[in-house]
Protein backbone atom coordinates (compact mmCIF):
# COMPACT_ATOMS: atom_id res chain seq x y z
CA UNK A 1 0.00 0.00 0.00
CA UNK A 2 2.91 2.36 0.71
CA UNK A 3 4.13 1.97 -2.88
CA UNK A 4 0.65 2.80 -4.23
CA UNK A 5 0.48 5.88 -2.03
CA UNK A 6 3.86 7.08 -3.31
CA UNK A 7 2.71 6.47 -6.89
CA UNK A 8 -0.37 8.58 -6.26
CA UNK A 9 1.65 11.44 -4.79
CA UNK A 10 4.05 11.34 -7.75
CA UNK A 11 1.13 11.36 -10.19
CA UNK A 12 -0.52 14.14 -8.24
CA UNK A 13 2.59 16.32 -8.47
CA UNK A 14 2.82 15.68 -12.20
CA UNK A 15 -0.88 16.37 -12.70
CA UNK A 16 -0.79 19.52 -10.61
CA UNK A 17 2.03 21.10 -12.57
CA UNK A 18 1.02 19.83 -16.00
CA UNK A 19 -2.06 22.09 -16.16
CA UNK A 20 -4.62 19.35 -16.77
CA UNK A 21 -8.24 20.13 -16.06
CA UNK A 22 -9.81 18.27 -13.16
CA UNK A 23 -13.05 17.91 -15.13
CA UNK A 24 -11.24 16.21 -18.02
CA UNK A 25 -9.64 13.69 -15.68
CA UNK A 26 -12.92 13.15 -13.82
CA UNK A 27 -14.76 12.52 -17.09
CA UNK A 28 -12.08 10.05 -18.19
CA UNK A 29 -12.24 8.17 -14.87
CA UNK A 30 -16.06 8.40 -14.64
CA UNK A 31 -15.89 10.02 -11.21
CA UNK A 32 -16.96 13.43 -9.96
CA UNK A 33 -14.64 16.42 -9.83
CA UNK A 34 -15.27 16.35 -6.08
CA UNK A 35 -13.70 12.88 -5.94
CA UNK A 36 -10.59 14.17 -7.74
CA UNK A 37 -10.42 17.10 -5.33
CA UNK A 38 -10.63 14.74 -2.33
CA UNK A 39 -7.75 12.69 -3.74
CA UNK A 40 -5.65 15.79 -4.35
CA UNK A 41 -6.31 17.10 -0.83
CA UNK A 42 -5.43 13.70 0.65
CA UNK A 43 -8.88 13.16 2.17
CA UNK A 44 -9.28 9.89 0.29
CA UNK A 45 -7.10 7.82 -2.03
CA UNK A 46 -7.85 6.42 -5.46
CA UNK A 47 -8.16 2.67 -5.79
CA UNK A 48 -5.42 0.68 -7.51
CA UNK A 49 -7.67 0.43 -10.58
CA UNK A 50 -8.14 4.21 -10.67
CA UNK A 51 -4.38 4.73 -10.23
CA UNK A 52 -3.77 2.64 -13.33
CA UNK A 53 -6.41 4.61 -15.23
CA UNK A 54 -4.80 7.89 -14.11
CA UNK A 55 -1.44 6.66 -15.40
CA UNK A 56 -3.03 5.78 -18.73
CA UNK A 57 -4.72 9.19 -18.94
CA UNK A 58 -1.50 11.05 -18.20
CA UNK A 59 0.44 8.90 -20.67
CA UNK A 60 -2.10 9.68 -23.39
CA UNK A 61 -2.00 13.39 -22.62
CA UNK A 62 1.80 13.40 -22.62
CA UNK A 63 1.80 11.67 -26.00
CA UNK A 64 -0.59 14.32 -27.35
CA UNK A 65 1.78 17.06 -26.20
CA UNK A 66 5.01 15.32 -27.29
CA UNK A 67 4.13 13.04 -30.23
Amino acid sequence: MEKELKEWYDLHKFYKYADYLTKDLADFLKVSTRTIQRWIKGKTKPSRKKLLQIKRYLAEKTTEINP
